[in-house]
């Protein structure tokens, strides 16, 4: 939705707002020119998306296998052991498959900035080493514009780089390349934006400030739902084989002591850092950790001969299995139709193409499967609760010139998710009559006595 009409606006993004970089927004474009979303009875089908995603996966996958190579050259059981593990994990349903997130289109960027960089500190200083350190820079900055999070690629270099002093020639040359490349990538994208209607100081108050003050306010108002997803999380990485391999290898890194033991130590120690501090706590947080766990086993290396060889090879083994059970029951599993397909059902077959519609709060999957716009420019509840907490905005859209024919609400009242919308609640009942309901999903139309509407 976002991406489709990201233009010059009246919001961050064209006509809407949300709290993700640039780059993502293109990719999302590219998805949509391989294939545009269709509505079915059971919800949103997206398929330029999942090609997207499979061509992530594939790319995470063949990444890996490069990165293995790099840092075990020679032991073909690390590098096929490494590959299977990538594999398992970019398509496991306990780390969110096969929704396509930011995490998984940001991990073949993080994979090609760790090939990247680990090949630029190796061999004299000439003009491939340059060309692979600003590459590096550039991966890492671009991963960081899908996911802000993932900055895997300059915790990892800035460590490499640590330690290297003084056994690595013009180091420090390398270094400033890396950063340049960084530089470029992230002036190409500010660039970018602002030829469409973004601002750099818009950009850091969504992908920066915002962030802080999301945290402060899940961590304030956080419902007994957000610690049923924190416990489900650590489930998901039990029965994935996440944890398991990730303590088996970080054991088998230190006892192996490898150059590369702090770098790789120290960027996984971040992902995990990252996903804690994401604070609602989805499934898809897993992804985040997969480059820091495939170059924890490449460095850890598979010594048949040695007990954490025999250990780490089981451990990706339960990894598959695991991956492959719960593919199956997915896959047995009926579908069904959501009551948000049935709410976006409906105002497909009683909406006029020109009525506009507001979900109160959160799933635009509704908007976008109704085919119609909405006027309010927070899609999402997360920003609706930080940058309209009392509802002022949506108070202004549903009593200005633009207001939304349709209503659709979460619950019984706007009042909820830990807003303050009485006023907007108590507009709602003059203004709109409830005409019908789905499970917790009430759709307001608007009365004809009402003020005209002006789309």
């Amino acid at each position: 939705m976002v991406a489709e009409q990201w233009q010059p606006g009246r919001s961050l993004y064209g006509d809407y707002w949300v709290d993700r970089p640039p780059l993502l927004l293109w990719l999302f474009t590219i998805a949509g020119y391989l294939g545009s979303v269709e509505a079915t009875t059971s919800g949103l089908v997206a398929p330029g998306l999942k090609v997207l995603g499979a061509v992530a996966g594939g790319l995470s996958v063949a990444l890996t296998g490069v990165l293995a190579s790099l840092v075990s050259p020679g032991s073909r059981p690390t590098l096929l052991t490494t590959v299977v593990l990538a594999a398992a994990l970019v398509s496991s349903p306990l780390l969110g498959m096969p929704a396509v997130n930011g995490e998984l289109l940001a991990v073949p960027l993080v994979l090609l900035g760790l090939v990247c960089a680990v090949t630029a500190m190796r061999g004299p200083w000439g003009w491939r080493t340059a060309v692979l350190a600003a590459a590096a820079g550039a991966s890492g900055m671009a991963a960081a514009l899908v996911k802000q999070n993932f900055i895997d690629v300059f915790v990892f270099t800035a460590v490499l780089v640590a330690i290297s002093h003084p056994h690595v020639p013009r180091l420090w040359a390398r270094a400033a390349t890396f950063a340049g490349g960084a530089a470029a990538s992230l002036g190409a994208a500010v660039a970018g934006a602002g030829a469409q209607g973004t601002s750099v100081p818009e950009l850091w108050d969504a992908v920066v400030v915002f962030r802080t003050h999301a945290a402060d306010l899940i961590e304030a108002s956080a419902s007994s739902a957000t610690a049923a997803r924190g416990v489900q999380l650590v489930t998901a990485s039990l029965g994935s084989g996440v944890a398991v391999v990730l303590v088996i290898a970080v054991a088998a890194v230190v006892a192996r002591r490898s150059p590369l033991a702090l770098p790789v130590l120290a960027m996984t120690a971040w992902e995990l850092v990252a996903i804690a501090a994401g604070g609602s706590y989805w499934l898809h947080y897993l992804t985040g950790i997969v480059p820091g766990l495939v170059l924890l086993v490449a460095t850890a290396g598979f010594d048949p001969a040695r007990r954490s060889g025999l250990a780490l090879r089981s451990a990706v083994a339960y990894a598959v299995v695991a991956a492959l059970v719960v593919w199956t029951l997915v896959a047995l599993a009926p579908p069904q139709q959501t009551p948000e397909s049935r709410v976006s059902t409906y105002l497909r077959e009683h909406a006029h193409p020109s009525d506009g519609v507001v979900v109160g709060f959160g799933h635009p999957e509704i908007i976008a499967a109704s085919g119609l716009d909405s006027p309010y420019e927070n899609l999402w509840s997360l920003p609706a609760r930080v940058r309209d907490p009392h509802l002022t905005h949506l108070h202004s859209v549903l009593a200005g010139g633009s207001a939304p024919r349709w209503v659709v609400v979460d619950g019984d009242s706007l009042d909820t998710w830990g807003l303050d919308g009485d006023h907007a609640q108590q507009y709602l009942r003059r203004h709109y009559v409830e005409r019908v309901s789905y499970d917790d999903w009430h759709i307001w139309q608007r009365r004809s006595t009402s003020v005209t509407v002006r789309r």
